[in-house]
């Protein structure tokens, strides 16, 4: 059983939880490049069909995706394997997996930067209420 670590949040990292282990995942530059050398793919290739449709890539992909991205020191491919199992014994699935790192990819920014609501209208909106000024004809 691996050793309890304390866990202390660095700047930019997620916490993520996979069975019993808690990893510290960040996708900086370094850990792109080494999860898409380990893959020979690039990560948006796993998530995207050459149609444009939603892919579901398979349990080895994510978990490597997992491994590249982590920042825990002492965690390695069996660590992260035997936490896979108590993760799948405990009820979740690959889909719940597939999920959990499509969400941490979105909050790491890696399908793009997100817009504001203010941004994405420019400050309109078709479901503002008018103001009494644009109601008066006047």
């Amino acid at each position: 059983m691996p050793a309890k670590n304390k866990i202390v949040q660095m700047p930019n990292t997620t916490t993520f939880q996979l069975g019993d282990l808690t990893l510290q995942l960040r996708l900086d530059g370094k850990a792109i490049l080494n999860i898409e050398k380990r893959l020979d793919e690039g990560i948006m290739g796993l998530f995207v069909k050459k149609q444009g449709e939603i892919k579901l890539p398979p349990a080895n992909t994510l978990l490597i995706i997992l491994q590249g991205a982590n920042k825990t020191s002492g965690v390695t491919d069996k660590t992260i394997v035997e936490a896979f199992e108590k993760y799948i014994e405990s009820g979740r699935t690959t889909m719940d997996l597939f999920g959990d790192i499509n969400e941490f990819l979105d909050e790491q920014g890696f399908f793009g930067k997100k817009e504001t609501d203010s941004e994405a209208t420019d400050g309109e909106s078709l479901d503002q209420e008018p103001t009494a000024e644009a109601d008066s004809l006047l």
